[in-house]
C-alpha cells in the first residue's frame, strides 16, 4: 500500500512540530499501514461509504501514550492507497466532528 499525505494533514503535523519536537519519531509508526495492518484503529461511521479509519498514536513528546496522545484519521482508497488526512492532539483537542472529517475525506 502506497501512504500519501494530504496537505491539510502535513500543515497540522507543521503546528504540532512546534510543541511536540517528537512527533516525526512518533509518526515512523504508520509505517505499518503500508504494510496493512491496522492496529486499534477504529472504523468510522457515517462516512458516506468511504472507507475511513481513526488511530491513536503516542506522544513522546508529552509522555501520555496512546490514550493522550495523537489522533490520526485515514481513508483507505481503491484497497491501495493510504490517505493520511487529519492528525491532532488528543490534550488539545478533544473531537473533529464527523461532519468536518467527511468534508476532508470526501476532497480525496
Amino acid at each position: 500500500m502506497q501512504l500519501i499525505q494530504t496537505p491539510e494533514f502535513e500543515a497540522q503535523v507543521k503546528q504540532l512540530r512546534k510543541t511536540y519536537r517528537q512527533i516525526d519519531r512518533d509518526l515512523a509508526l504508520l509505517s505499518v499501514l503500508e504494510e496493512g495492518v491496522r492496529p486499534q484503529d477504529t472504523r468510522l461511521q457515517n462516512m458516506g461509504g468511504m472507507e475511513v479509519y481513526k488511530a491513536r498514536l503516542p506522544n513522546t513528546s508529552a509522555r501520555v501514550g496512546t490514550r493522550g496522545g495523537y489522533r490520526v484519521v485515514y481513508r483507505v482508497k481503491d484497497g491501495t492507497v493510504i490517505l493520511l488526512l487529519l492528525i491532532w492532539a488528543k490534550s488539545r483537542t478533544v473531537d473533529i466532528p464527523d461532519s468536518e472529517i467527511r468534508r476532508v475525506a470526501s476532497q480525496y
